[in-house]
């Protein structure tokens, strides 16, 4: 089974606000993206005696209190996703970019969730010390990886435009093309791209 965590800052985020000013004043995005917050994602996998979800998501949530390696409940919040909220989404390539429109940009709102991770995200050696305390309690823990999720809020007559749009955006491709992801070394998964429609009836539903 999975779960989901997502972190994010109580304070205002500075690395959120320079890509902000970035993507809005200096690279031609302004008339198309108009909202981007930034959280850490951890994703979970493992399972627990019995198969009970629940379960399995109180072991994690007693390790995230005993560990300070996810969060700081003094400065950031967390919360677990709705189980089976977010699948393994579709990796992000260069030729799918497109760039900025230069003016406004008249469509549909659209919501877009990207997972950035350094070479697949993977933590192994925090999943190892994290895998000794919870299988104390009958968890196991057999997989663990983290990244930087960004919640992109964007204009775009159809989703496949809204998806190009998202590539444009963090591919970094040149000097004023891209600014989230480095292709090189790091990849982008976009696990999730709805109108605001969509997405605020699931919020509405439970996260």
């Amino acid at each position: 089974m999975r779960r989901d965590l997502v972190v994010e800052l109580k304070t205002v985020d500075l690395v959120r606000e320079t890509a902000w000013i970035a993507l809005t004043e200096q690279m031609g995005w302004e008339g198309t993206l108009s909202g981007l917050r930034r959280y850490d994602l951890w994703r979970f996998e493992g399972e627990v005696a019995g198969g009970d979800a629940d379960a399995f998501e109180a072991g994690l949530a007693s390790e995230l209190e005993r560990s300070s390696a996810y969060y700081n409940p003094n400065k950031e919040n967390r919360r677990f996703l709705a189980e089976g909220r977010l699948d393994d989404g579709h990796v992000l390539v260069v030729n799918e970019a497109v760039d900025a429109p230069g003016e406004d940009v008249q469509g549909e709102a659209w919501r877009a969730l990207l997972w950035v991770t350094d070479e697949g995200g993977d933590r192994a050696a925090q999943r190892r010390r994290s895998a000794a305390r919870l299988a104390e309690g009958g968890v196991e823990l057999s997989d663990l990886r983290s990244g930087t999720l960004w919640e992109l809020m964007l204009r775009a007559p159809d989703i496949d435009t809204a998806r190009g749009y998202v590539a444009g955006l963090a591919l970094s491709r040149g000097r004023h093309e891209g600014l989230l992801l480095n292709p090189h070394y790091q990849e982008g998964r976009l696990l999730e791209i709805l109108t605001e429609t969509e997405a605020s009836s699931r919020e509405g539903g439970g996260q």
